[in-house]
């Protein structure tokens, strides 16, 4: 499940930003390139801003469409493909339309994590130089997650963690939506986030997992105009 229904305030609010182009490419299809390696069942696509855009954009690929009609965060994009789920009973890999070089290597390497460990959900981290923006990982004194900090919710003392969540997950489909149906609308942004599922887990007893990517240059997010220049830029470096 790919999510790309946001407006990208940062990046103009204009344009649909998983649209924007690298070497002259759409972010999302690079994204796309990578998944279909995986032979997944089915991808889905939640679009909401500019949905007839990234629909045309894509047009030809073997994917599903679902439509976030209320743009209220992640988490709420995750609910509206509750229906396009429905008949699938397995594990679901949730990706951001905007970190279009995640490689497939890691992709794997999250999959073995989430197997071997018997995980209802695995989280994909990083660890950063400038956190700024980026959910905060907060762990136990045992080394084990125990909830993703969004940086509007932060303390001072959190926003010095490092190791970020880098919006890629894999979840029990069925432990997903049930829990999707417990979380509360953020006071702060009025938006459902998908990361206090994570929470919710760990609370339950549920088994979460997480791995730290050793390149957490392919989890940039393209937020504003100089992530997109670091995104070519690495983009070229990648081609050499």
């Amino acid at each position: 499940m790919i999510l790309a229904a946001g407006y990208g305030k940062r990046l103009g609010g204009e344009n649909q930003k998983t649209l924007a182009r690298i070497l002259g490419k759409p972010l999302l299809t690079y994204l796309i390139d990578t998944i279909k390696k995986c032979n997944p069942e089915r991808i889905l696509i939640v679009v909401g801003f500019q949905k007839e855009r990234v629909i045309e954009e894509l047009k030809g690929e073997n994917v599903v469409f679902v439509e976030q009609t209320r743009l209220l965060g992640t988490g709420h994009a995750v609910m509206t493909a509750r229906d396009a789920l429905s008949d699938f009973n397995g594990n679901v890999l949730i990706l951001c339309g905007d970190i279009p070089f995640l490689s497939l290597e890691t992709i794997k390497k999250i999959q073995e994590v989430h197997s071997k460990t018997c995980a209802d959900c695995t989280v994909l981290t990083a660890v950063v130089d400038n956190p700024y923006g980026y959910g905060r990982i907060k762990r136990n004194q045992e080394g084990e997650i125990e909830k993703i900090v969004e940086e509007a919710n932060a303390t001072q003392e959190e926003k010095q963690i490092k190791e970020i969540n880098a919006g890629v997950y894999i979840f029990k489909k069925e432990e997903l939506f049930e829990s999707l149906d417990k979380i509360n609308l953020d006071p702060i942004k009025k938006e459902y986030y998908l990361t206090d599922v994570v929470e919710l887990f760990m609370k339950k007893g549920k088994r979460v997992s997480t791995w730290t990517t050793p390149t957490p240059e392919e989890t940039i997010g393209i937020n504003t105009p100089q992530d997109l220049m670091k995104a070519e830029q690495y983009c070229l470096r990648r081609k050499k």
